[in-house]
């Protein structure tokens, strides 16, 4: 420090401990934390001993000695607190607050008690400079760990104080050095050049760590979101699949079901034509024939729609659903096939609204999954019934599922939802897994359990009512 006294020195780099934490604090409006608030603390700490200690002259002793010395050993421990907090390892405050207790009785048993002056500045040379290796450490852990330059210059330039304060302690024990920091002297004078050095690069290095922070928490933030969104498009695409598999399974019944109403439509029209012909019909006659027609015709029409409208790739959408409506019109894609497997369907009055926000497509794709899983779970049974109760309790809409099967064995309901786990043959195991994430997506879930008689499986769509 050539040119410049020791005291001068002090009220320097007190004066810019004050004013670079205040600074960082500014900086980092947007990344405040405890460890910003506890690092940039310390800092104020650090400012204020630094004035007290260029003031010495001027104050009295037990501000100048006892005061600045717990400010100075507060200011590590809250600092050393910021980046435990950043690994994850803090210390409980309590151990702070005893440790602080016990080092500021023995440094005034030794001023007060004992009356020496050395040995009270050996000792807080060398707590200081334990406080600031053990900084040093985890400066240069975090720097490690995060590959981050600016943790290490943190760790390099309060190595350095650390260093200067050794000097100064090993000063003292072989007799060459003052007790009083301000007396000039190469230790002091080498204390004040790091502790210069480490107000400057100390906060802005300190900063540089906290914004490297942001930018990464910003980075993972977005990969995150790009991951969820992509998540969520396979996940479309793969309940898209899973939706064509289930109808290419149903085919055979699809087309019987709408076999039907073509059949009514061709034959109404052929008896309608012959009457015409012969003169047969009158008006009445031929106005029953035609709306019988015009019937079977919408008939067909909805059964195509269904099938349209479910088997079409879609994007997600949330609008008011019925779910009583979804109910019905997924039983009638699966009726031909239970009807073939002798298993009735007691279905849920449509008088009845059970509103949901939700996607209709993906909500009946849940329906669908489960009713044919009941289906085939009943119809090795004599008795063949699966009942669909639709209700709203209180703010949730609930849909449960008896069926009259064998139940569920404890690996199934373990391992039911699980990603392409089946007990069927030819099964892919993804139905149940699909119908889970959809139900979660909705706000909800889909459980399974055993009845309570043991009269066969109940499965529970939980979803928030509108």
């Amino acid at each position: 420090m050539m040119g410049l006294d020791i005291r001068t020195a002090f009220l320097i780099i007190g004066l810019l401990y004050l004013l670079l934490p205040t600074v960082a604090w500014l900086v980092l409006a947007g990344q405040r934390t405890k460890q910003v608030a506890l690092w940039c603390g310390g800092g104020l700490l650090v400012g204020g001993a630094a004035i007290l200690v260029g003031s010495r002259e001027s104050i009295p002793e037990w501000i100048s000695i006892s005061l600045t010395g717990s400010m100075f050993r507060i200011s590590m421990l809250i600092r050393i607190q910021s980046l435990r907090l950043d690994l994850g390892v803090p210390w409980p405050w309590r151990w702070v607050i005893l440790a602080e207790l016990a080092m500021f009785l023995i440094f005034n048993s030794i001023h007060y008690g004992l009356h020496n002056d050395v040995l009270r500045a050996e000792f807080n040379s060398g707590v200081l400079a334990g406080l600031l290796f053990h900084l040093v450490l985890l400066a240069w852990r975090i720097g490690r760990d995060e590959q981050s330059r600016s943790a290490k210059w943190i760790a390099s330039v309060y190595g350095l104080v650390a260093t200067a304060i050794l000097y100064r302690l090993f000063s003292l024990i072989r007799g060459s050095g003052f007790t009083n920091v301000l007396h000039e002297g190469m230790s002091s004078q080498t204390l004040a050049l790091s502790l210069l050095l480490a107000s400057i690069v100390g906060h802005f290095g300190y900063v540089g760590l906290a914004l490297d922070r942001s930018m990464r928490r910003e980075l993972k933030a977005t990969a995150e979101k790009a991951r969820d969104e992509e998540n969520r498009r396979l996940g479309e695409m793969i309940a898209h699949l899973d939706r064509q598999r289930s109808l290419g399974e149903l085919s055979a019944s699809l087309g019987h079901e709408l076999n039907q109403p073509l059949t009514a439509i061709l034959t109404n029209a052929q008896v309608a034509k012959q009457g015409l012909q012969v003169g047969y019909f009158d008006n009445n006659q031929l106005g029953e024939f035609l709306d019988k027609i015009v019937h079977n015709t919408e008939r067909a029409g909805h059964i195509i729609e269904r099938i349209r409208g479910f088997i079409k790739p879609s994007v997600s959408r949330s609008m008011t659903v019925n779910l009583n409506r979804v109910i019905c019109e997924v039983a009638e894609l699966v009726l031909d096939e239970a009807r073939r497997c002798k298993v009735t369907i007691i279905l849920p009055s449509l008088s009845a609204s059970v509103l949901v926000a939700g996607d209709p497509i993906q909500l009946s794709q849940i329906i669908l999954n489960v009713l044919r899983n009941a289906i085939e779970a009943v119809t090795p049974m004599a008795r063949r019934e699966i009942q669909i109760v639709c209700s709203r309790v209180k703010s949730r809409a609930i849909v449960r599922i008896y069926d009259t099967g064998p139940g569920l064995t404890p690996e199934l309901l373990a391992k039911a939802g699980t990603p392409f786990f089946t007990t069927k043959p030819n099964g892919l195991g993804l139905g149940i897994s699909i119908s889970q994430s959809i139900a979660v997506q909705h706000g909800g879930a889909l459980t399974f359990a055993n009845a309570q008689d043991g009269s066969g499986a109940i499965v529970e769509l939980n979803l928030p009512a509108q």
